[in-house]
């Protein structure tokens, strides 16, 4: 039985106990009228008059608990959606770290473990669009190693490391969260976007207690997704496995460099003494 039955119910039982009421009033004014001993019935109609006020009490007693524990019952069905919404989503968020992480062992090309990397967060944080940019230590620019959702103009044009808001979190190493238009004296030289961002997350790659980039997720357009302080810890995790990407990189390669060269087989070895 749902709550609406019972409340159905309710309106039923006084509605009914309203027409006998009627009834009994009509009744006694006829005899009133036109019986000359009615004593008896008076008294008759008074008991039964009172036995029906003391059943629809009791009637409506047993609605109201009835009610009392539906509605507990209700709470108690939402609790637990709510609680399997809450784990679906720190499944969809396991899932999306675990690819991430997966991408840093499993792919030998440091590019496509970004790609995967900054797709999982994409996907996970529901954004428009992302990127990872680099710090190039030669022209001190930004380097966006890599993208979604991203056209040509806007990858285009170089960034200076210091400027704008990847620049502030390159400099501070401090993640950032921002909703709606950019009014901030922070942010050096910083240029309004031609589309405007709803909401944006920063964090930092940090290699070594060094930055040496950023990862970021924006929405624009018609995605009514706004991001949390959640979000922004999350965030920092894809970022944090980016940078383990990169440094495995740049260690594979200092391998390959030191790896001793073979000696020539038209020179003789010297044996030592």
């Amino acid at each position: 039985m749902r709550l609406a039955d019972i409340e159905r119910r309710q309106w039923e039982l006084w509605t009914v106990a309203l027409v006998i009421i009627l009834v009994f009033a009509f009744t006694i004014i006829q005899l009133a009228l036109f019986t000359e001993n009615k004593s008896i019935f008076l008294l008759f109609l008074g008991i039964f008059s009172i036995l029906l006020v003391l059943y629809i009490v009791q009637r409506e007693k047993k609605l109201l608990i009835l009610s009392q524990q539906l509605r507990q019952e209700e709470l108690q069905v939402l609790e637990e959606l709510a609680k399997v919404s809450l784990l679906n989503t720190r499944l969809k968020e396991l899932s999306a770290l675990h690819k991430a992480g997966e991408a840093i062992n499993l792919e030998r090309v440091p590019q496509k473990s970004l790609d995967i990397i900054l797709q999982s967060a994409i996907e996970l944080f529901e954004a428009t669009r992302g990127s990872i940019m680099l710090r190039d230590e030669l022209s001190e620019n930004f380097v966006i190693a890599s993208a979604q959702g991203l056209d040509r103009k806007q990858m285009r044009g170089p960034q200076k490391v210091g400027e704008s808001v990847a620049g502030w979190v390159l400099r501070t190493g401090e993640p950032l969260l921002l909703s709606g238009k950019v009014r901030d004296d922070r942010f050096t030289n910083f240029v309004e976007k031609d589309t405007e961002i709803k909401s944006a997350v920063c964090a930092p790659l940090c290699v070594r207690e060094k930055v040496i980039g950023v990862l970021n997720c924006s929405v624009v357009g018609e995605n009514k997704k706004s991001f949390t302080e959640y979000d922004l810890k999350l965030l920092s995790v894809f970022a944090q496995y980016a940078a383990i990407a990169i440094e495995n990189a740049q260690l594979r390669l200092s391998l390959r460099q030191a790896k001793p060269q073979p000696i020539p087989s038209n020179q003789t070895r010297v044996e030592p003494v």
